[in-house]
């Protein structure tokens, strides 16, 4: 599998949209990898995970044919990781000579429910290309070369209509590799810990580093470093990952307090690889 990170930033971007913060004023100044847009990922050139803002932004940054992804897994609901919108003009007659027409998403309920307060403002032909496929914890699903298992985020300790947790983190594996994706969520809850320790050994642990430098503990929806240090060790422990796993962290917010240029040498002390906009890992 090959990851690309195409965006790995917060909600709010950075430099933020609003924010003179010194993190933000730097990261301007300094430009290149300091700059981060909305966290979005591509696996191989069909996976896509989540749909914020800034994907036409994407599309144009890493030259993308994202009429060639056929799934699409949303982590949540928020926006800046769901922009139903985008999905309003795709197929029909905005879109031409599309490598796959038709698009399978797999989401939380609640997130098909938020696309269903704009859902108007497609046209048939669209609406009837899109195929949502409601997830279920610990439920696999097996689509296309990938075998996906959505694991409960401890994000926003709340229920959707069908009395599952809806933030997602995911399991992701094709032919015998795996990749973690575990972004929008704090430190793992125990029943995520028990489905780990049968999953199999994990060639890539992408973490979330919002919290820059700070531990945020386990009541956070968040993880700092301190918790991605704990988070990582407790894998290597149960086995899971090993010397040849590689830990990434991804999804970072100015409240973190460094930019890219800082951040990076810090997490390589640690082991962590410090993802940036457009880095591209081969699993």
């Amino acid at each position: 599998m090959l990851l690309t990170y195409l965006g790995t930033a917060a909600a709010e971007g950075i430099p933020a949209v609003f924010c003179n913060c010194p993190v933000c004023q730097e990261a301007s100044r300094l430009g290149g990898r300091n700059i981060r847009t909305r966290s979005q990922a591509l696996i191989n050139r069909d996976l896509l995970i989540d749909l914020p803002p800034d994907t036409f932004l994407h599309k144009l940054q890493h030259k993308l044919d994202l009429s060639a992804v056929r799934y699409l897994f949303v982590t949540h609901w928020h926006m800046d990781h769901f922009y139903p919108q985008e999905l309003t003009v795709r197929g029909s007659y905005y879109s031409h000579q599309m490598v796959s027409p038709e698009l399978d998403i797999y989401c939380a309920a609640e997130t098909k429910a938020l696309f269903e307060t704009i859902g108007w403002e497609a046209n048939r032909e669209t609406l009837d290309a899109l195929h949502f496929h409601i997830l279920s914890p610990f439920q696999t699903v097996e689509t296309g070369d990938y075998r996906v298992t959505p694991l409960p985020a401890n994000h926003m300790h709340e229920l959707d209509r069908t009395g599952h947790p809806h933030p997602y983190i995911y399991l992701i594996e094709s032919e015998g590799r795996r990749i973690l994706y575990a972004h929008d969520t704090g430190i793992f809850l125990p029943e995520v810990w028990d489905y780990l320790k049968t999953a199999g050994p994990i060639q890539l642990v992408s973490l979330d580093g919002t919290g820059g430098t700070h531990e945020n503990g386990p009541k956070s929806g968040h993880m700092g470093l301190p918790d991605d240090i704990l988070v990582r060790d407790r894998l290597i422990e149960m086995g899971v990952c090993g010397s040849d796993t590689q830990f990434i962290l991804n999804h970072f917010s100015h409240n973190g307090g460094m930019v890219y240029d800082k951040y990076a040498p810090l997490g390589a002390e640690q082991g962590f690889t410090v993802s940036y906009d457009g880095m591209a890992v081969e699993v």
